[in-house]
């Protein structure tokens, strides 16, 4: 589970200082555009759960129900390059996405559903 507080969301060596719109990886800043700082908070408050892509549009970006858009997936792609999660950050085929556990360096399980 991420360390939650206050002012702080903790995911392995990412840090989000939310007071400060600020994001660190290994103590080092990253640039996150501002719905990629929304993204990547939404997925680690919900780390391990299989978000659909519906959930994670109304959440984040306050899209209306059965929007079809790539911007999500622009987004996920982003995260996944600037915060080094190709391997935590899965794509649940038909559904959405998972932001797996930090510290299971494998999965379990590579079921059909995951790529």
């Amino acid at each position: 589970m991420p360390q939650i507080d206050q002012n702080t969301l903790t995911y392995g060596s990412i840090r989000v200082e939310l007071s400060a719109h600020r994001v660190l990886v290994q103590g080092k800043p990253v640039h996150l555009a501002k719905m990629e700082y929304r993204l990547l908070c939404y997925l680690i408050q919900h780390e391990g759960q299989v978000l659909s892509r519906q959930e994670i549009l109304s959440n984040v970006w306050d899209s209306p129900p059965n929007v079809k858009t790539r911007t999500l997936d622009m987004h996920i792609y982003a995260l996944r390059k600037k915060l080094g999660l190709a391997d935590r950050l899965k794509t649940v085929f038909r559904v959405g996405y998972r932001l797996s556990s930090p510290s299971s360096e494998t999965e379990v399980s590579r079921g059909k559903g995951d790529r």
